[in-house]
């Protein structure tokens, strides 16, 4: 009867160590382990994360420092610190991460983490949404539509409003609406021509890959 217990014991060591080591390389190998990272990072393994994102971000892995940056925004297993996720977000965007560019964007203009920064809003924003990000097109249309550190342009404000709408963007149709509706007639064609425009242009810059592949 011990014999069996022992087997039944042993069986299961040797399989959750089994389970263990093919989770752990099955992630490892062809991306220095990032797989492994994000999957503790989902797991709630802050500690894990934030020890495998940093060495990873010491490598100037984009996405890695996307992901530690997020935890310094956020205080995940390490204190809240602004300063250095915004300098990692950064990092991220310089290497064409364009969640890191929307992120940065929406910083700078909500202004709860820094002082807002209009200026620095928009170009990221910009750069988010012509990569295809609807919130930072539908940012950039409120931006417009309301003048914050630009000159008010409804015309602009429909036409990232609606690819943002395009996109999937349920809220921003109401801010379209709202915007087709202050316009004269003229100034309505211009505007739904400037959105296909837009789109144009943004179909065209996302037609090559802008995220790098994890080192």
């Amino acid at each position: 009867m011990l014999t069996l217990v022992f087997v039944a014991l042993a069986a299961l060591v040797v399989g959750t160590l089994l389970q263990e080591f093919r989770w752990r390389n099955s992630a490892n190998p062809s991306d220095g382990g990032l797989a492994y990272a994000e999957r503790a990072f989902q797991n709630g393994d802050d500690r894990t994360a934030l020890n495998l994102f940093s060495k990873l971000a010491t490598d100037n892995n984009p996405n890695a420092e996307y992901w530690l940056g997020h935890m310094y925004e956020i205080g995940l297993g390490i204190p809240r610190d602004a300063k250095k996720a915004i300098g990692l977000y950064k990092k991220a965007a310089e290497q064409n991460i364009v969640t890191a560019d929307a992120r940065l964007g929406a910083i700078y203009l909500n202004g709860d983490q820094v002082p807002p920064d209009f200026g620095q809003a928009k170009y990221y924003l910009d750069r988010a949404a012509y990569h295809g990000d609807p919130r930072s097109a539908m940012l950039l249309g409120q931006m417009y539509r309301v003048g914050l550190g630009i000159p008010k342009d409804l015309k602009q404000a429909y036409a990232w409003s609606e690819v943002a709408s395009l996109e999937g963007s349920e809220f921003a149709k109401r801010e379209r609406d709202d915007s087709l509706r202050d316009l004269s007639v003229s100034d309505q064609d211009a505007a739904i021509a400037q959105a296909k425009d837009t789109l144009k242009e943004i179909k065209r810059q996302t037609s090559v890959p802008v995220v790098p592949k994890a080192r």
